[in-house]
């Protein structure tokens, strides 16, 4: 008897093993259908041809899903890790003619939400990094993402560009369509559904990618989320990179500025500016408003300190704090650094330390050369460079460049009327693309779209304090604009504000609202001031 009752034990443990495993893998259908996507023909298709190079299933770890880069805010809490509910996926990869490489993460049918989602890439791209798509995906979006157009190193490699005017209008303007295009494509046939909404995000390059959809390929996305969008590609990466170069430069290819005159800076910044919202905040939450001069911490004469600047220093932050001028006096790039933006010098005004996949960059010395010399002309430059940059000559021999690669238009008529919505925002400690640039495009839109009203029912600005390029920062880091974004395509609710916070070690630590431009957040004087219930709006426009 005993035995029987063993056997009859060891039978049930066997079925419950096998019930896992199978519960575990896949129906075989799931297998087919991703992989039966190599024999997908692309090549008559609109905006083809294309290839798709591989299609096989992933499973997510329980982890949850990577995130590239991990400082990336907009998406909700900021980590390396985004928990999902995703256990697997259909990997896509591909490419448009000629070189427009692409990723795209399809979940199970049962997770689908029947949304598309594009991810541009940013910098000079020429990278493809699938962990771009996780942020989406792990809401159960078909994701995808590009290359840009070309192959290149990490950074700023114009290389690829030189004698390239096929690439280079890849690069400027058609890459992330194509892709697009492509991906829904491949999106529909596998689940046999249409699409019901689509949406696109970027940041830099990737910003200005979203913005460049809104004027030339309003068709492509119903919400676009740009952030920090280097829309004056051609000239922030000469003119205004440039200025900024002659600024700061020591004369032996290093700059005046280091670690500790920008920790000076940043102190004496707080101590005039850091309680701009009506509590101290350790942020300069309103910096247009902020009147911090660098020669308030000049160094007594003939004495040196940590504490201060000495006059080379004085007059390299003064030059960084004007707009870049020809020698008419008129203004080529109107958005100079401003107070605040000192915690991301870093890299940008003096030699940064490497970062995982990057070499250690100076970056405002570092691109005029590279765009210069190869994107451009459609033939290389023999010359050019940020020290010998010529604001009278070299920034009038620009057009071309500002055709191919800029996304300046105001009219956005033709995404406004199939109903499309753009949500923008801008981190205030930006050191790449200061944040005033954002207001700059924001208020010419205004401006040509008819006034506040005709724009603020399509298309919103937030500014956040303390966030730098993208991401990252002193400041507010962690916010959620997709799902403002989702809920004002899918269900008309317009964003008023976001609740933006700030995280240490893992932990919530302040919150506080981040009202739709023009609107600040002002301390009420009542309430905990690291909770976003204490502060209201204030709209400085009716003072």
């Amino acid at each position: 008897m005993s035995r029987v009752v063993a056997l009859i034990s060891l039978c049930l443990i066997i079925t419950n093993v096998a019930a896992q495993d199978l519960s575990s893998t896949p129906p075989k259908s799931e297998n087919q259908s991703c992989s039966a996507l190599m024999q997908l023909n692309l090549e008559g298709g609109p905006e083809g041809p294309a290839l798709i190079t591989s299609a096989h299933l992933v499973d997510v770890p329980a982890s949850g899903l990577e995130q590239w880069p991990i400082s990336t805010s907009g998406y909700g809490r900021m980590g390396a890790v985004t928990t999902t509910g995703i256990r697997q996926y259909c990997d896509v990869t591909g490419y448009v003619s000629p070189q427009n490489k692409f990723e795209l993460k399809l979940p199970l049918p049962g997770d689908w939400n029947q949304n598309f989602f594009f991810r541009a890439c940013g910098g000079f791209c020429g990278y493809l990094e699938g962990k771009l798509c996780n942020s989406a995906l792990a809401r159960g979006y078909a994701s995808a993402t590009g290359n840009g157009g070309h192959d290149s190193a990490l950074g700023f490699d114009g290389i690829w560009a030189a004698n390239a005017p096929e690439l280079q209008e890849d690069f400027g303007w058609r890459s992330n369509h194509v892709v697009t295009v492509i991906a829904k494509a491949i999106t529909v046939h596998y689940y046999g559904k249409p699409i019901k909404h689509s949406y696109m995000a970027g940041n830099s390059k990737g910003g200005q990618a979203a913005l460049l959809e809104a004027q030339r390929f309003p068709e492509d996305f119903d919400g676009l989320m740009p952030s920090a969008p280097a829309y004056e590609y051609t000239a922030r990466n000469t003119i205004a990179a440039a200025w900024s170069a002659q600024a700061v430069s020591d004369g032996h290819g290093g700059s005046v500025l280091d670690a500790a005159a920008v920790q000076a800076i940043h102190k004496s910044v707080l101590q005039h500016c850091g309680a701009q919202a009506g509590v101290e905040e350790g942020l300069v939450t309103d910096p247009p408003s902020c009147k911090w001069k660098p020669e308030m911490i000049l160094c007594p004469s003939g004495r040196t300190s940590l504490e201060c600047l000495n006059p080379r220093q004085v007059d390299a932050v003064t030059r960084l704090m004007k707009a870049p001028t020809n020698s008419k006096g008129e203004v080529l790039y109107a958005y100079p650094y401003l107070p605040g933006t000192e915690t991301q010098w870093e890299g940008w005004n003096y030699p940064g330390v490497p970062s995982p996949g990057y070499p250690p960059r100076f970056a405002n010395m570092d691109l005029p050369g590279q765009y210069l010399k190869y994107l451009v002309d459609e033939k290389m430059r023999e010359k050019g460079d940020a020290l010998s940059f010529d604001f009278d000559r070299d920034s009038a021999s620009l057009d071309r460049a500002r055709r191919i690669y800029d996304a300046s238009s105001v009219d956005l008529r033709a995404f406004k009327a199939r109903g499309g919505k753009i949500l923008m925002w801008h981190g205030w400690a930006d050191a790449a693309v200061v944040a005033t640039s954002s207001i700059g495009y924001y208020e010419a839109v205004t401006k040509f779209m008819g006034g506040r009203k005709q724009t603020e029912d399509f298309f919103r600005l937030f500014l956040v304090p303390g966030v730098h390029h993208g991401g990252g920062g002193p400041g507010l880091t962690d916010f959620d604009a997709l799902t403002a974004l989702e809920n004002w395509v899918e269900k008309g609710e317009l964003p008023e504000k976001l609740i933006a916070c700030h995280s240490v070690n893992a932990e919530l630590g302040r919150c506080r609202p981040v009202f739709r431009y023009p609107i600040l957040a002002h301390y009420s004087g009542e309430g905990d001031p690291k909770q976003a219930s204490s502060f209201v709006a204030f709209d400085p426009s009716q003072r």
